[in-house]
């Protein structure tokens, strides 16, 4: 197989990076090797070096512009913000549609093959090494069979079938370059998933890792799970256990939650919490490292280090300092790429309940305080009227014309929730500045910010423009819940879904006294009501656009989330409508690709692209 970077592909890579285990405390840690040739899989050194290489490619799709652009965009969860015009992943035809030439497509397309081909090698060869025990090699080879099927169930899932063929022969390590390029079918595909992750199950270990990043039994099972309702779900493929495996596996994980060392937190605000991403919860989540010898965190560099950094504390930021007096950025509040703002559905449709639910308010940044007393614009000054008006500053005193209306630490901006409006005036009595829902239109830059990927590790001279350190969480155990009640209706037992449901609306309840108002009854749960929980519970983790295609509702949810908006309005001036149509329940295979391949099994000998591209 030819890609735009052939280095990468000929032999495994030029870095690697070794396991250290000396502590519970250690994670996945970067150290330069030489490059590897497949002798140094006979080697537990070179089994473990070709592991963490792999798991490291990740680093390029979670957490990054590339792999948010094609989950997060064109979803009824988040649209675009003001500092981005029209793209192409969010508006699918039109002017800017998405087309085989987009750069974004390379980001799981380029960085896939070259772990599975590390992971080919290590499968093929690692059970030669002498100097580990059988179960000691079984368990790493599960680790790199999780690895590659992960990111061809990321492949399957945008592309449809892709190659399981890099050279020599299927899921074989290949050495040698070629643009001999075959693409198999997605069920070719799925089988080889299912495969790779029933051994996994096999020979993963039952407990929890000791060096957070690693897998074990307890992620396979959820990702088996997830893989079979995928399967499941799609007429053309599914098989007539997908949808009762997908159940099974996925209550395997929730029965046996003690033994796998896995539990619901007790409060859903500390599953994002920064610094606890490697928690009970957590079934496996991408880790950085905070050293400049290995990376370069500036969120500005250009080049390979840009396209592997976790930029997902810059990317759901608003435009909140903008022209907003006392309000200045900084690193508590984030660098604002102002990429994804939410969809008028997820602020006032999913999260309607904003009384009940606490995961409205444990998701989303709505309020900035004041943070300079010096300022452009100046902060602005009480007035007679607004004395006369019977205006109270934040503190509690009467306001005095000619005081400022705030000083540092007070509110300064407040995203008002739509249930909220009618207790607020243009000009708010608690606060200086507040963003009126019909301000929050599909083009502000004014909005909630989600603030599960905020980042304040410490930074030479308070810097904002600096990335994230943050483990990206990929799996976790709530969404575990989620696919067996998704499973379950689907086998027709609606009050099994509407139990597994509750377990994860108890957890959200704001108290004690809300779980009653929270709990829901077998006549609740459909499709819609399914995905309305899974936006509530992971909205934002990268996860939506799949959510969408998989269960058939993509076109209608998308244009649904568009249409409707706080003041009933349509779009602002120059943005064009989300349309999405059948042929975007997959992408286009890049261009590149056909352009440097060949597949001898296609009638005009070109890597067949999808249809409708």
């Amino acid at each position: 197989m030819k890609f735009q970077n052939t280095k990468l592909y000929t032999l495994i890579l030029s870095i690697a990076m070794l396991f250290s285990s000396n502590s519970c405390n250690d994670v996945l840690e970067e150290k330069p090797r030489s490059v590897l040739v497949p002798d140094f899989f006979r080697t537990a050194a070179g089994i473990n070096a070709g592991l963490t290489a792999a798991y490291a490619y990740f680093r390029y799709y979670y957490g990054t512009e590339g792999g948010m652009n094609l989950t997060v965009y064109g979803t009824d969860e988040f649209t675009h913000g003001q500092q981005v015009s029209n793209p192409p992943f969010n508006i699918y035809e039109g002017v800017n549609s998405i087309n085989p030439g987009l750069g974004d497509l390379l980001t799981p397309w380029n960085r896939a093959y070259p772990a599975i081909n590390t992971c080919n090698g290590i499968i093929d060869i690692g059970s030669q090494a002498t100097d580990l025990t059988p179960e000691a090699k079984a368990q790493l080879i599960a680790e790199a069979k999780f690895i590659r099927a992960n990111w061809y169930f990321i492949l399957v899932q945008t592309f449809g079938g892709v190659t399981l063929d890099l050279g020599s022969g299927p899921l074989r390590f290949n050495t040698n370059p070629t643009n001999i390029s075959v693409r198999a079918s997605a069920a070719e595909v799925y089988e080889a998933i299912i495969n790779d992750l029933e051994d996994a199950v096999a020979n993963l270990p039952a407990t929890r890792p000791t060096t957070p990043g690693r897998v074990w039994k307890a992620t396979a099972l959820h990702l088996l799970s997830k893989v079979h309702l995928t399967r499941g779900s799609k007429p053309e493929l599914a098989q007539p256990n997908d949808i009762q495996k997908a159940y099974d596996y996925a209550m395997d994980l929730i029965n046996n939650r003690s033994a796998y060392g896995v539990q619901l937190l007790s409060d859903f605000a500390q599953v994002h919490a920064q610094g606890n991403e490697n928690n009970a919860e957590v079934l496996w989540a991408v880790q950085w490292i905070d050293d400049p010898q290995f990376n370069n965190n500036n969120g500005f560099l250009g080049g390979d280090e840009a396209l592997r950094q976790n930029r997902s504390n810059f990317f759901f930021r608003c435009f909140y300092h903008n022209n907003m007096p006392g309000v200045v950025r900084d690193v508590a509040n984030g660098r604002p790429f102002v990429r994804y703002k939410p969809t008028p559905w997820l602020l006032d449709v999913a999260f309607a309940d904003k009384v009940n639910d606490s995961r409205y308010y444990k998701s989303f940044q709505i309020v900035w305080y004041c943070n300079s007393t010096s300022t452009t614009p100046p902060i602005p000054t009480w007035t007679t009227a607004d004395v006369s008006a019977g205006y109270v500053d934040q503190r509690g005193n009467p306001a005095v014309a000619g005081q400022p209306k705030f000083i540092l630490g007070d509110t300064a901006l407040f995203m008002v929730p739509a249930h909220l409006v009618a207790q607020y005036t243009p000009v708010a009595k608690k606060s200086f500045r507040v963003v009126l829902p019909s301000e929050i239109n599909s083009q502000n830059m004014y909005y909630p910010s989600l603030s599960k990927y905020n980042a304040t590790q410490p930074r030479p001279n308070n810097d904002p423009n600096i990335s994230s350190v943050r483990p990206f969480i990929v799996y976790r155990f709530a969404e575990t819940y989620l696919l067996a009640a998704e499973a379950a209706h689907l086998l027709g037992n609606n009050t099994e879904a509407a139990n597994l449901i509750n377990v994860i609306r108890t957890r959200a309840a704001t108290s004690p006294a809300h779980v009653p108002a929270m709990q829901i009854s077998a006549s609740d749960v459909t499709i819609d009501f399914i995905l309305d929980e899974r936006a509530r519970e992971l909205c934002g983790e990268q996860m939506r656009w799949f959510d969408l295609v998989r269960t058939g509702k993509l076109i209608d949810r998308v244009k649904n989330s568009y249409t409707l908006s706080f003041n009933g309005g349509a779009p602002t001036a120059g943005q064009s409508p989300q349309n999405p149509q059948a042929k975007h329940y997959l992408r286009p295979i890049p261009q590149s690709q056909i352009d440097l391949s060949v597949d001898p099994t296609s009638p005009d000998g070109k890597y067949p692209q999808n249809p409708g591209y």
